[in-house]
């Protein structure tokens, strides 16, 4: 897909270019001119260098896509941080999963989809009764749960339980449909909330996580696509100012990816090093 940020980053690289062989011309005492055929005109002469700037700007395009389609690294806050095109569950270090804020773990197709991260890791990566026990269990956190109508304990979104090298995120509310909900003003106070928390358990590793919302998650005012998930995801590590020592990972399906302008990532941190955009999110 064609966009204007990729025609202005394939025009920029394709007058840089120009210039620098403008210049290498000029050093060794070439003129572009003594390359083309004798008395040509000067409107010749511009629809060459038109011709040249065009191919230029393709080859410019093609290289930044193909090399951003498989993934990007950039630096926030001082530390690696990679979008990849991986499968989560073979990526080393701390590994989030998003849990509603109930912390269910009733894989049915219902509350819990059998084709989701969530529902994998609990039938594939869990042991059910310890991973109720974890559930269960109060461990230190910087939020603080709260019994519901239905007398059951809800966790504010955001909270994170670890088990054996997983943090479980209480990620979105459940209707009673059972689907999973969420505002947009509440997706990124949970980020907030998550970055505060991943930061007082990671101990040190990697920390990964999925395209956080890019699910079934459905949100109030229309789900915003995974380029603006993704940009709000970055946005809130660099407010939170937490530094992660081995680097933050963030995981894309194959389908994903597919879906997303991955070329356009690294402009992020250059619209915030010149304080363009800082406080936008969704």
């Amino acid at each position: 897909k064609v966009t204007w940020s990729l025609v202005k980053k394939s025009s920029k690289w394709s007058i840089a270019i120009i210039g620098a062989i403008s210049t290498i011309m000029g050093v060794v005492g070439i003129s572009l001119i003594e390359l083309l055929p004798k008395n040509t005109g000067c409107l010749f002469r511009l629809l060459v260098l038109a011709i040249l700037f065009v191919v230029l700007a393709v080859f410019a395009a093609i290289v930044t896509y193909r090399r951003s389609k498989n993934g990007v690294h950039l630096i926030i806050n001082g530390m690696d941080v990679d979008i990849v095109v991986d499968d989560l569950f073979g990526i080393k270090g701390v590994k989030v999963i998003p849990f509603d804020d109930f912390f269910d773990i009733k894989v049915d197709d219902k509350v819990i989809s059998k084709n989701s991260l969530n529902g994998i890791f609990v039938e594939r990566y869990a042991d059910r009764d310890a991973l109720k026990r974890t559930i269960e269990e109060e461990q230190l956190s910087l939020l603080k749960p709260f019994k519901a109508r239905n007398g059951r304990t809800c966790y504010p979104l955001g909270t994170i339980k670890e088990y054996e090298g997983f943090a479980l995120l209480a990620f979105t509310h459940m209707d009673e449909m059972y689907r999973a909900c969420l505002h947009r003003g509440q997706y990124e106070e949970c980020l907030l909330n998550m970055w505060d928390e991943l930061d007082r358990m990671y101990a040190g590793r990697r920390v990964a996580l999925p395209l956080l919302g890019s699910g079934i998650t459905r949100f109030d005012s229309g789900k915003p696509s995974e380029d603006d998930l993704l940009r709000c995801m970055l946005c809130t590590l660099r407010a939170s100012k937490h530094h992660f020592k081995e680097g933050v990972v963030v995981v894309l399906t194959k389908k994903t990816a597919e879906r997303m302008r991955l070329y356009e990532v690294n402009s992020y941190t250059e619209a915030w090093n010149n304080r363009i955009g800082e406080k936008d999110g969704l």
